[in-house]
Order: structure tokens, then sequence, then C-alpha cells
């Protein structure tokens, strides 16, 4: 074997041996929201808060112009995640290795079509389908940017990925409720949060239950756009109710954030359909840990019902049963264990990819020299 072989397979095997020391790499690409909280962005960086954790070199991958300046997440999520290494590809020198991971997030296929001939594994992360359908050109699929792996926040999304591109192979990893949110022994105000991403569905909420039920003037509604997350947490903690408003969500975080504080949930129910959602027996209905309406027609009358409820002390106690079966299934020794064994998994087939480069070329070799 000549000396220019010799020195390839010598660098295969370093990073082999980069992989049995953890002295690889997990790259996350991520999006600046410029200080604004996304709950499908704080997904991607508790997976690599988990990676380092376990003992992985972690990076954060953005793509910025030069003059444009990265705000990140430290003011939502605090230093603990905006501390991880941040590289910005558009001026950092970031070195790439067969070894290494990239996590790449749907909405970024510009990306994945950008990294296709990197050396490293690349790995999708879809929590949202919407975002997958209008991110991707037409005529285009994941495969033509050689992705070929996916993660996911839930089976729901599993089942459409893989519908639509059969050869992805899939891994659910759950998110997880921070244990920034949970119930306090302070008693709760007449206060109703509102978590609805657009402002004419707030007015939708609270003018018509004022006209319709003018002796409840003095409840009060409160818009939790714009919160931080811990003056967030402090707000589900302190009402004794929210209104939860996101038709076409992937996960729901705000709704069970809310129940893990001991608010009772009013709920319009989603579009999308939610594991948490459905009653445990499958056989249609909704779940009891909310209050759940259909339409912006009566939920004053479920507001009044909740309202009447809580002034008396009748809420049904069937409420918090549920809701703690929800928030329950969403813990995060749950999320570290799915998402070790997934890092896991990856790495070993990535090993015994380079194993089988190594075996193939010293085979090939050999062959030459019987053939001689």
């Amino acid at each position: 074997m000549d000396e220019k072989k010799l020195k390839a397979l010598d660098k295969v095997r370093a990073e082999i041996e980069k992989i049995d020391k953890k002295e690889n790499n997990v790259f996350f690409f991520v999006l600046d929201t410029k200080g604004v909280a996304s709950g499908s962005l704080e997904y991607i960086y508790k997976l690599a808060k988990i990676a380092k954790g376990e003992g992985y070199n972690v990076g954060m991958l953005y793509q910025l112009d030069k003059d444009d300046e990265f705000v990140g997440v430290g003011e939502w999520l605090g230093d603990e995640y905006a501390s991880l290494p941040h590289y910005n590809v558009s001026k950092d020198e970031v070195e790439i290795t067969p070894a290494d991971i990239v996590f790449i997030p749907e909405i970024f296929s510009t990306v994945m079509n950008q990294t296709k001939k990197l050396p490293c594994k690349r790995v999708a992360i879809l929590q949202n389908y919407d975002y997958l359908l209008e991110q991707m050109p037409f005529a285009a699929q994941w495969g033509d940017f050689a992705i070929l792996d996916c993660v996911t926040n839930t089976e729901y999304n599993a089942e459409l990925i893989k519908d639509i591109f059969p050869y992805i192979r899939t891994k659910v990893v759950t998110p997880y409720i921070d244990k920034v949110f949970g119930n306090t022994i302070e008693p709760k105000k007449m206060v109703i949060n509102i978590v609805a991403k657009d402002q004419s569905d707030i007015n939708k909420i609270i003018k018509p239950f004022y006209w319709k039920y003018p002796t409840f003037k003095w409840v009060s509604f409160r818009d939790l756009r714009g919160f931080s997350k811990e003056g967030f947490a402090s707000a589900l903690r302190e009402a004794a109710a929210t209104i939860w408003v996101d038709m076409d969500t992937s996960f729901g975080y705000s709704a069970i954030e809310a129940m893990k504080s001991g608010s009772i949930v009013i709920a319009k129910v989603p579009d999308t359909p939610l594991e948490w959602v459905d009653n445990d027996d499958n056989d249609g209905t909704l779940r009891n840990c909310c209050v759940w309406f259909e339409n912006f027609h009566n939920i004053h009358r479920q507001i009044a019902s909740v309202v009447r409820a809580w002034i008396t002390d009748n809420v049904p106690s069937e409420i918090d049963v549920e809701a703690k079966k929800v928030t329950d299934m969403y813990s995060e020794e749950r999320t570290i264990k799915e998402f070790k064994n997934a890092l896991e998994a990856y790495f070993s087939g990535r090993r015994a990819e380079l194993e089988s480069l190594i075996n193939k070329v010293e085979s090939d070799e050999k062959n030459n020299e019987d053939k001689k």
C-alpha cells in the first residue's frame, strides 16, 4: 500500500478515535430570533445542553451578515444556554470533520443543500411540518441534500415525514417542560392569562365576554405575549386560568406549562393531532386536562363557567388529575434518555461506516496484491 493511502487510513482511524473518546463535535444550526422566545428554538438548545451533559463537544452554528449583531437566547433562556459556544459560519472558521454531527432544523433547507458535501453526518430536526412545506423548494426532497436521518419531537411528525420521504430514518425525542414551571402554595388570583398569537383572537375573547357577562367585569385578562421565560412562568403560577389558542401547534408547550403551574387551561381544540390531547383509550374523545372549546362563539360561556367554579371552589378534580397525567408524560429524564440513545446510535453508526471504509480499502489493496 502506498504512503498516500496509508496516511488516508490513519486519518480515518483518527476520526474513529475521536468518536471513541468523545473528542468530536455535535453542532446545531440555529436561527437568531433576536431575543424573542421560541419553543422550537428552546427545544434545539435543550438538545444541545443534553449533548453537553453527556460529555460531547457542542457548538451552535448560525449564519448572519458580518455587520448584523447576534442577540441569542440569554434574555429568555438564560446564561446556561447562551454560554454554549456559538459560531457565525459566515465569518468564523469552523472545522467540521467526518467524526462530527450537524443537526439542521427543517426551516434551513438551503443549509441542507449547501452542506451536502461536508464530510460529517448530518441529521434533520423536524418540529413543524408546515415549516418544511414552506421552506423546501418544489421538486426537491431531503434525499437530494443527502439527508437520511431525522430527529423529531412527536410520533405524529415521524409518521408525516416518513409518508413523504419513506427512506428517512426517524428518532423521536420528546420535549420536556422546564422546572421553572410549577405550582405554588400561594393562593391564585382571578386573573385569566391569554396565550395567543393574533391580537384579533384576543379581541374575540375579551370584548364579547364583558358584553355577555357584565357582572364579571372584575375579572382581569392578561396577554402573555412578549413575556420573558421567568415572567411567563410567574404569570402562569399566579393566574387561576389560562386561555390557550394555537391551532397549528406541533406540540403545545404553553398549554402544558400552564397545567404544570396549576392554572386551569381553557384551550381551543388544535387542528394538529397531539399526543396529550386525546384520551388514553383512543376513543376519539378529548382528555379532560383542559376545558375545551371549538370556536370563539362559545368560549365566553366556558370562561364564565370556569370563573363560577373557581369562586365557589367547585372546579372538577378530574381536571387536576388529567393535567398531572399530561405533565408527567414530559419529564426531563425521558428526553435525556431518548436523545442520549439517539446520539449513541448515530455515533455507533458513523463509527461502523468509517471502519467499513478502512476494511474496503484494505480488502481492495489485498486483492490487487493477489492479482500481481
